[in-house]
């Protein structure tokens, strides 16, 4: 045990270093990665303030390029006019002449139908835009002497900046538009610095704030794609776009788990006023090593430690618990053994320690007066329970013990049922009190219970003054039901010496097949037998009122008996007994019948039987011839009468 306890010890030694340190690692990789969440959302941030003043920025470009074009556009149209041809026919160069002389980058011709019918971008002419909010807005330009602009957009080509200006020639059906690029726009203005501040350095500059970040890119949304700022030209694929849209933010990592890109929408909350807010995808990259570099060192480190400081730390406690634990639990051990062997007075050491050996000692001290108690209680209860459900009908059905027997346990059995019965008790018990009655009851128990028990049966139940006994065989019922008369007689002299007078019994047997088992419900439970053999073992009983016997059997206990010859034993008649359909032949018992009444019967008993089998076999008259010959023995005699009336008067 003591080597057992050791490896334990180390194993938990071993177990709890390396839980504190895997737990210290999980704990910094979650303050680390925290940390790392946190640092995104601030870089996130700064990109949303940056993308807002860069905004602010193209938003003012826009109207300074607008306001130049209200002037550039009609001069543009002014010029067209002075060639003397029409818009579709002027050529490419002179197309690139207009751009380069009010210097835009691209002129379009649009027609009534939304077509491009002359551009000097070779690709776009012919280009038809489809009915929608576009072609709504050209309709709108068309014929009305205005320079109006659709604002700031990407071009759908090379994904640069542009803006867009339009101009519909009054008497003209025609809409001439304009581009130019914001990147040169802006280095022709008083800010061209900023711009390209803004372009090259606003937002790439986040990567150098931070030493894990890789990488930050802004897209920019329109109709053709979603576009970078940063890298002109460079698209984000469409689903992934979608998706962030969807979500709001995404998470992907690469497929070497070193790198994660965070994609999260962005649009500002402060729309500026007739201009509809451009909305955006960030883009940041961080290398997640920062976390796996101090997870890496705390295990690290706390490996060395543990490997250094292990092995003092073993021997220390194993010495400890040598002394302080394994000690007295071996002593308990022993006192254990000795208690399970039997010796409940057993003494128990270590009770008057103060810690926790010292209270499992006396707890093990009041466990073992407890279980000698309690063995006590349970022989009692186990003495009272069999008064109530006795041990021979749990074996009957398979049950070692009462804590065994479930509700609907049952057992097919083939036994001898008894009931017996005082005559008049109710008559009886009216002269009595209650108390009286229980005690007049329990007296005459005490005398003929324990002559069943003898006699190889035990009683199923007490039905008010009535018993129902079982027997395993016909000649134990038969014995049984004898010495009950025997003891009664005992009972009766007991009352004969206080002035009472003596009380009669009768007893029904018979022999059959039934059912053994619990009926009830599951808080309430109780063992009963259950057959057709039962129920004829009590009409049995109460025919003995009919026929004034003390005893009755049937047929089918005496085909059981070893020995019928044995008992004085006759045929009394052939019945159908209430709720029978089948006749049974009923036998009296008479060995305990005064010795003149005694004799009269057995005389009769030879032809009575011989009559009964010349019955069973339908021979009529052979059955009747032998009971006329018992009546010519025994005038009167009642058993003979009653058979001669089962014989049919015509046979």
């Amino acid at each position: 045990m003591k080597r057992k306890v050791g490896l334990f010890l180390l194993t938990v030694l071993i177990a709890v270093s390396l839980g504190a340190t895997i737990v210290a690692s999980l704990a910094m990789y979650r303050l680390v990665s925290r940390l790392q969440d946190e640092e995104l959302r601030r870089i996130e941030t700064s990109l949303s303030q940056r993308f807002d003043v860069f905004e602010t920025m193209l938003r003012s470009e826009n109207r300074r390029n607008t306001a130049i074009m209200a002037k550039v556009m009609p001069q543009i149209e002014a010029d067209v006019e002075r060639t003397g041809r029409p818009a579709a026919d002027l050529t490419i160069d002179e197309l690139n002449a207009l751009s380069a002389r009010y210097g835009v980058e691209h002129i379009y011709f649009i027609d009534r139908d939304h077509r491009v019918f002359n551009t000097n971008l070779a690709y776009d002419k012919g280009l038809a835009f489809p009915k929608g909010g576009f072609s709504d807005f050209l309709d709108s330009v068309l014929g009305k002497g205005r320079v109006m602009s659709d604002g700031i957009d990407l071009s759908s080509v090379t994904g640069t900046l542009r803006t867009y200006t339009y101009y519909g020639p009054p008497g003209k059906d025609y809409v001439i538009e304009a581009s130019t690029d914001v990147r040169t726009t802006l280095k022709q203005s008083d800010f061209g610095w900023m711009g390209q501040y803004f372009f090259e350095d606003y937002f790439p500059d986040a990567v150098q704030s931070n030493a894990y970040v890789t990488d930050v890119d802004i897209y920019l949304i329109n109709s053709s794609g979603t576009w970078s700022l940063i890298r002109t030209g460079e698209k984000l694929a469409p689903l992934l776009a979608a998706e962030v849209l969807k979500e709001g933010r995404l998470q992907v990592p690469d497929p070497a788990g070193r790198h994660v890109t965070i994609y999260s929408r962005y649009n500002r909350a402060d729309v500026i006023k007739d201009e509809s807010p451009l909305t955006v995808i960030r883009k940041v990259t961080y290398d997640l090593s920062l976390a796996r570099e101090a997870v890496m060192h705390v295990f690290v480190s706390s490996m060395a430690v543990l490997a250094l400081m292990l092995p003092l730390v073993y021997w220390l406690a194993s010495r400890l618990l040598q002394r302080r634990i394994i000690d007295p639990i071996l002593n308990l051990r022993g006192e254990a053994g000795a208690i399970a062997g039997g010796d409940l007075d057993h003494a128990i050491a270590n009770t008057d320690r103060r810690d926790e050996i010292g209270h499992l000692a006396r707890s093990f001290a009041s466990m073992r007066d407890s279980v000698r108690s309690r063995i006590n209680d349970l022989r009692e209860t186990n003495l009272a329970i069999e008064r109530f459900v006795p041990r021979a009908f749990l074996a009957k059905i398979g049950k070692p013990n009462i804590v065994s027997v479930a509700l609907g346990d049952n057992k097919r059995e083939h036994m001898t049922i008894m009931f017996s019965d005082i005559r008049n008790f109710t008559a009886l018990s009216e002269t009595m009190t209650p108390d009286e009655n229980f005690a007049f009851i329990n007296t005459y128990l005490e005398h003929v219970g324990p002559v069943i028990r003898d006699n190889g049966g035990f009683i199923d139940k007490y039905i008010g003054d009535a018993i129902m006994a079982l027997f395993e065989n016909a000649d134990d019922g038969v014995r049984a039901g004898l010495a009950m008369l025997d003891a009664l007689e005992g009972f009766n002299g007991c009352r004969a010496a206080q002035g009472l007078a003596p009380v009669a019994i009768g007893t029904g047997i018979n022999t059959g097949s039934l059912m053994m088992g619990t009926i009830g419900e599951l808080h309430r439970m109780d063992g009963t037998v259950i057959s057709d053999a039962v129920n004829l073992a009590a009409r049995i009983e109460s025919l003995t009122k009919v026929y004034h016997v003390r005893m009755l059997i049937s047929q089918y206990t005496y085909d059981h008996l070893a020995d019928p010859g044995a008992y004085a034993i006759r045929p009394l008649d052939v019945v159908v007994v209430r709720g029978k359909t089948r006749p049974v032949v009923l036998f009296e018992v008479f060995d305990r019948d005064p010795p003149p009444e005694r004799e009269a019967k057995l005389r009769t008993r030879e032809p009575l039987l011989r009559g009964v089998e010349a019955l069973l076999r339908h021979d009529v008259a052979a059955a009747r011839t032998c009971f006329e010959e018992c009546l010519a023995l025994a005038p009167g005699d009642p058993a003979a009468a009653n058979l001669l009336k089962s014989c049919p008067s015509d046979a």
